[in-house]
């Protein structure tokens, strides 16, 4: 049963991207690139700190009123057995570098102690590894060692390499994974799936690469995401719901990402056969999710664009410390209570572990071979040759830039791409927080 909020709808998925925004995450980068002089302009940086100048104000105002209503008295109240089974504290390993939000650091630190739980074996593949701070968190207190860590984007896994906690890493589009069939025990995702062009196509990716019983590992976000945010809700309260709406598919679209309207989604896809649903959990409820429109709508660029205007402005006025200790208050409160909160008012956020059911054994081909790549478009065995692999099905040759294997199928067809990859190459790895 959908939950109070949810859209009345027979659609599984509400958003989508066009044919010609399948690429957009480079499309975005390449056309930056290409526009910023100096890497990132003069009007650009002034703009932004103005516009978290101006923010700065209401989220102070804002999170004084939500500390007195949700903070730390109240929490301190909690009976023993309402408390939050993770680590109450785990969401401060995020507060320090998004400064001033909410969001980020509650969604991520109870990411991070809901993929604790979980049994991660190898051979593992993390996509959308980022800049390799989450997952560097999870298997170092594990004392593992990721297989594959693997991200679109060149820049973040050159950043990511930083932790050396995975034994490779690869460019490569989720929807195009450049490894054998039945070759992974393990595939972890972290809050990514919603800004993928196609989640069945990844689904399919994914079960292929498993094992029989091996485990995909992930969260998604729900209609809740869009519909529980301050201006939604505010819309919906003056009885502008068709303006709500057109918001909400216009967020999607700049984001680019799509949102599941049915949440019985993954169970009604396990229904084909290929994998069950072993585990799901609920979290990010609808009081959390308004407090996190509150607090990150200075988030406005991809990554995490404020944080050294945020530090530099907060360290100015001396009010960082007044803020964190405001939201500290807020989130502790939220984490605890979170749970029952899904329960009674619904969720943005759903965890999940599929495992495969289907069968299906690694092609001898590939065991012997030294590095386990075939070509994302046809999954032919790559050779390599010439500080590239190549595929000779496909005519295809997929550079190594820095010992990291660039598998983009499509490279071709994004302007500027080759330059990109020269440039950052050359480039010092930046700190990139995504």
């Amino acid at each position: 049963m959908a939950f109070k909020g949810q859209l009345e709808s027979t659609k599984e998925e509400l958003g989508h991207l066009e044919g010609r925004e399948q690429n957009r995450y480079w499309q975005i980068k390449l056309s930056k690139m290409r526009l910023l002089i100096g890497g990132e302009g003069m009007l650009y940086k002034i703009f932004w700190g103005m516009a978290t100048f101006a923010m700065l104000f209401p989220l102070m105002f804002f999170a004084g009123y939500y500390r007195r209503k949700y903070g730390l008295a109240k929490s301190k109240r909690l009976k023993k057995d309402e408390a939050c089974e993770f680590d109450v504290n785990a969401y401060k390993n995020f507060t320090d570098i998004y400064p001033g939000c909410f969001y980020s650091p509650f969604t991520k630190g109870y990411e991070l102690e809901l993929f604790k739980q979980c049994e991660i074996t190898g051979p593992s593949l993390e996509i959308g590894i980022g800049d390799g701070y989450f997952s560097s968190l999870l298997f170092k207190a594990r004392g593992q060692k990721l297989t594959y860590g693997a991200d679109l984007i060149y820049e973040t896994l050159k950043s990511a390499k930083k932790y050396n906690h995975c034994e490779n890493y690869l460019v490569m589009d989720a929807c195009e994974i450049p490894l054998p069939d039945n070759s992974l025990q393990t595939v972890i995702m972290n809050n990514l799936i919603h800004h993928l062009p196609d989640r069945v196509m990844v689904l399919d990716e994914v079960m292929r690469v498993l094992k029989k019983g091996g485990k995909f590992i992930f969260t998604d976000e729900t209609l809740g995401w869009g519909t529980f945010t301050w201006e939604q809700l505010l819309l919906k309260k003056l009885k502008l719901g068709a303006l709500a709406e057109k918001i909400l598919k216009f967020k999607l679209k700049l984001f680019a990402q799509k949102l599941l309207v049915d949440e019985g989604y993954y169970d009604k896809k396990g229904e084909e056969g290929k994998f069950v649903v072993s585990r799901k959990i609920n979290f990010v409820s609808k009081t959390s999710m308004y407090l996190s429109s509150l607090f990150e709508f200075l988030n406005l660029k991809q990554g995490q664009p404020t944080r050294e205007e945020m530090l530099r402005w907060l360290k100015l006025f001396g009010l960082g410390q007044k803020l964190n200790g405001c939201l500290n208050d807020i989130i502790e409160y939220c984490w605890q209570k979170d749970r029952d909160l899904c329960a009674e008012e619904g969720y943005a956020l759903e965890f999940f572990e599929l495992e495969k059911i289907a069968g299906g054994i690694l092609l001898e081909t590939y065991l012997s071979a030294d590095a386990c790549y075939v070509c994302p478009k046809c999954k032919q065995a790559l050779i390599v040759q010439d500080n590239a692999y190549s595929c000779n099905s496909c005519k295809l040759d997929f550079p190594l830039v820095e010992g990291i294997p660039v598998f983009i199928s499509y490279q071709q067809k994004l302007k500027g791409f080759t330059s990109y990859l020269e440039k950052k190459s050359s480039e010092e790895s930046k700190a990139y927080i995504t």
